[in-house]
């Protein structure tokens, strides 16, 4: 029923155009002259801002302004993708018929499948793997949902392995997934910014920091005390994953030209690693995909067995 009302409204703002485009001059008008205290105010109270085509704003027009492909290799120089490691951490995951056991659809929220609009195939599976490799004692996720299910599968079946082993499952999301509290994780329902320091001090080798929070450099935001405080303090040893990565490629067309996200995290994560010899790169899922596909296929059934799925999570690990 909500996908019907959905496709409805579409139509009828569609139709709406005229509106659209009447709205779109004043406030253009509203932006060149100066947005007064008045106007500032309904914009707050309403939660919107227009943003101009002008080179101080965020990019709002790329068919304008971008004259490459979005899914061409960038040069970059500063990063080195460790092929051979990432080659042989593939090689060691072996846990391909586990991953074959979850389901592909499931209306419980609390059970993990495959077919979820956020953390699917490739991304999902190279987690579970992961887990299930390092054993980490302590996760903490920054931003949480279907990863979460993932990770406390790779959990349990550690458990069952060894009924001595126990991790730590922490869940740092002040915003989404209710549900949370019904899987059994540590929830901590404040923005990570807000959380003290030495708070993620406690992480150890083969523990792991798993970033996927807002993806947007703002003043005093989660994307820059991750990247500017949390990660330089990270003791030698930790993993760490970001998600919606897709180094060396820019962010898919699709998310730029038709979504209109203003996604930049990726773009300073290359900047940060760029002859960065504090982190080494362990799995660039998206990389290894394009670079690598057979071996990254061979411990991804599941996405091995669909078509133009574009993994994003990204693996570094501190020396």
């Amino acid at each position: 029923m909500k996908q019907f009302i959905k496709k409805v409204a579409r139509v009828i703002i569609e139709i709406a155009f005229p509106i659209t485009f009447l709205s779109s001059l004043w406030l253009k008008l509203v932006r060149i002259i100066g947005v007064g205290p008045i106007n500032n105010l309904v914009f707050r109270q309403l939660g919107i801002l227009p943003l101009l085509d002008h080179y101080y704003e965020p990019l709002i027009n790329p068919q304008k302004h971008l004259r490459k492909s979005l899914d061409s290799n960038r040069n970059l120089p500063g990063i080195n993708f460790n092929d051979k490691e990432q080659l042989e951490i593939l090689k060691s995951f072996n846990y391909n018929e586990e991953l074959l056991s979850f389901p592909m659809k499931n209306s419980d929220v609390t059970v993990y499948c495959y077919e979820n609009p956020s953390y699917s195939s490739g991304d999902a599976e190279y987690l579970y793997n992961m887990i299930r490799r390092f054993k980490p004692k302590r996760i903490i996720e920054v931003g949480s949902g279907h990863s979460t299910l993932m990770a406390k599968n790779a959990i349990d079946a550690n458990l069952k392995e060894n009924p001595e082993y126990s991790c730590r499952h922490i869940c740092i999301e002040p915003y989404e997934m209710s549900w949370l509290e019904k899987v059994g994780v540590e929830l901590i329902r404040k923005k990570v910014e807000d959380v003290e320091l030495e708070f993620f001090g406690v992480l150890e080798e083969r523990d792991i920091l798993f970033i996927d929070s807002s993806h947007i450099i703002r003043p005093q935001g989660d994307v820059l005390f991750e990247y500017l405080e949390v990660l330089p303090i990270l003791n030698s040893g930790v993993i760490v994953h970001v998600h919606d990565i897709f180094t060396p490629k820019d962010y898919p067309a699709e998310w730029i030209f038709d979504k209109h996200l203003l996604w930049n995290e990726q773009y300073i994560l290359e900047a940060y690693l760029s002859n960065n010899h504090d982190y080494r790169i362990i799995g660039a899922l998206n990389y290894l995909v394009h670079q690598h596909n057979e071996a990254f296929s061979s411990k991804c059934p599941v996405f091995s067995q669909q078509s133009g799925r574009q993994p994003g999570a990204f693996w570094m690990v501190r020396n």
